[in-house]
């Protein structure tokens, strides 16, 4: 199971948001709790991310910082300038499901645009919402690293639970 799972990410078959859940009950038992819940964040997305601006000892995974810019969204899709202590950061943590970034990814364009919804709902952005400006590499880099070290767990446990 686990080495079809990977052949067919590789293979470009399926998508993470249709890998995770298929492997998350199998590798119950057989995997930490931590790695378990690590996955489990990539596929709904990071609920704590707020942490990462307000401490330095946040825990998230330091592959999911990029180098950009948070802006606000006008509900008509208008992008402006953030007034907030925040936006004066050029390093912003990437919360969304891991099948968000393959999606922004995918769009047209060397510039993305992800949302930041523990931002939204922090702020309180009346109809509009937080995004994160950022290179696209930075996507492909998340989602690189992601598609290693998932793989590479699926490596391990399929080498100890083959027959």
């Amino acid at each position: 199971m686990f080495q079809q799972l990977k052949n067919q990410l590789l293979s470009g078959q399926i998508s993470f948001n249709q890998a995770l859940p298929q492997a998350l009950p199998e590798l119950r038992g057989k995997i930490a709790d931590e790695k378990l819940l690590w996955l489990a964040s990539e596929l709904q997305g990071y609920e704590n991310a707020v942490a990462y601006y307000q401490t330095e000892d946040h825990g998230l995974p330091k592959y999911r910082i990029v180098a950009g810019g948070l802006r606000y969204m006008t509900p008509d899709g208008q992008i402006t300038e953030l007034k907030h202590p925040y936006a004066k950061r050029d390093h912003i943590f990437l919360s969304s499901p891991i099948s968000w970034l393959e999606e922004f990814a995918s769009y047209p364009g060397d510039q993305s645009l992800v949302e930041v919804p523990e931002l939204t709902a922090f702020m309180g952005a009346g109809g509009g919402g937080v995004i994160c400006q950022c290179q696209k590499s930075e996507l492909r880099r998340i989602i690189a690293t992601f598609r290693n070290e998932f793989i590479a767990i699926l490596d391990k446990v399929g080498e100890t639970s083959a027959p």
